[in-house]
């Protein structure tokens, strides 16, 4: 859109943001402020607006992914979420290579919420909106990938406004992973907040077909820190949390370490956690649809992100920097 025109949406969104925020602003510490629990039924009405037919597959650079941009940019307004520098939107231009011959154009979109106690300290959520688009006439709507993502930001906001957190959390929908984490690359290449300040990057990518029952925790290796935090968080029905994926003498599609987005934080120096399922027999094909995700088990996977998040943000100087792992 013309840059006019975005500025003046995004001051739209911004006034919707606050509003939000202030409407909300004692319900938290009220005796009577609901227990943080995330919604199956939204996360479902999100994913499945995400991953309708109308939004093409979402390809970077197509008028899907715009309109998949548009819904996540009404959405971090109606939870509260604030601009970052005035505006919600980071637009990138990722470089012609030998396998890509022209320049392509994204937008990353960001939002956040202020720390009660540590503002200047981030925890950075991110989950790519992207997709693989449309192939010889059949689209791939990518529900679980990465809809399921995507929409989880939005939940994730909705329980940070009612409870404000301790540090300040951004949620960031990436564009361009499919494409080679150009979003990513990009972010940490012009982040908006310093990376030093950053306490973690949380990613989710593939977060609802956990059709074994296995939600995997990434990242305990490079950052064995996590560990006891993510060892002390509640269990979530039918979902069962492994390490794993991230063994620096594994090479290939077996070490997701550098797979996802949090491959380019993990290159800038920011540690990581990835929540992640196995792949499926849906997995980068045109029936990735909505209604195959079992509700209920995307509910806990995404209930755990969030109370992981919680757990981060519940201490005070964590440094996992100070235990990464020296392969």
């Amino acid at each position: 859109m013309p840059v006019s025109l975005k500025r003046s949406f995004s001051r739209l969104l911004a006034g919707a943001a606050a509003v939000a925020l202030a409407g909300c602003a004692g319900l938290a510490a009220g005796p009577s402020a609901p227990p943080l629990v995330v919604s199956s039924d939204q996360l479902m009405a999100d994913v499945t607006v995400l991953s309708a037919d109308d939004m093409q597959g979402r390809a970077i650079g197509t008028e899907g992914n715009r309109m998949a941009r548009d819904y996540i940019l009404r959405r971090f307004a109606e939870e509260g979420l604030q601009p970052v520098d005035d505006d919600y939107l980071l637009p990138f231009t990722a470089a012609p290579t030998a396998r890509r011959p022209t320049a392509l154009e994204g937008i990353n979109v960001a939002g956040v919420v202020r720390g009660t106690t540590h503002p200047d300290r981030w925890i950075i959520v991110t989950a790519h909106y992207d997709h693989e688009g449309v192939r010889d006439g059949q689209i791939y709507n990518g529900a679980d990938d990465n809809a399921s993502g995507t929409a989880a930001l939005f939940e994730l906001a909705r329980l940070l406004r009612l409870s404000p957190p301790r540090h300040s959390v951004m949620l960031v929908a990436l564009d361009g992973e499919e494409r080679g984490l150009l979003g990513a690359q990009a972010f940490v290449r012009s982040p908006p907040v310093p990376l030093d300040a950053v306490v973690l990057n949380i990613n989710l990518d593939m977060v609802a077909r956990g059709d074994n029952g296995i939600l995997w925790v990434v990242g305990s290796r490079p950052y064995p820190g996590l560990v006891p935090l993510i060892d002390g968080l509640a269990q979530q029905p039918g979902v069962e949390r492994r390490y794993g994926y991230d063994d620096p003498a594994v090479t290939g599609r077996n070490n997701w370490v550098m797979l996802s987005d949090q491959g380019a934080f993990h290159a800038a120096g920011v540690p990581f956690v990835f929540f992640s399922v196995d792949d499926h027999a849906d997995y980068h094909q045109p029936s990735d649809d909505a209604e195959r995700i079992n509700a209920a088990w995307y509910r806990g996977s995404i209930q755990t992100a969030h109370d992981a998040l919680r757990a981060v943000d519940a201490t005070d100087d964590l440094d996992l920097r100070a235990t990464r792992a020296v392969h």
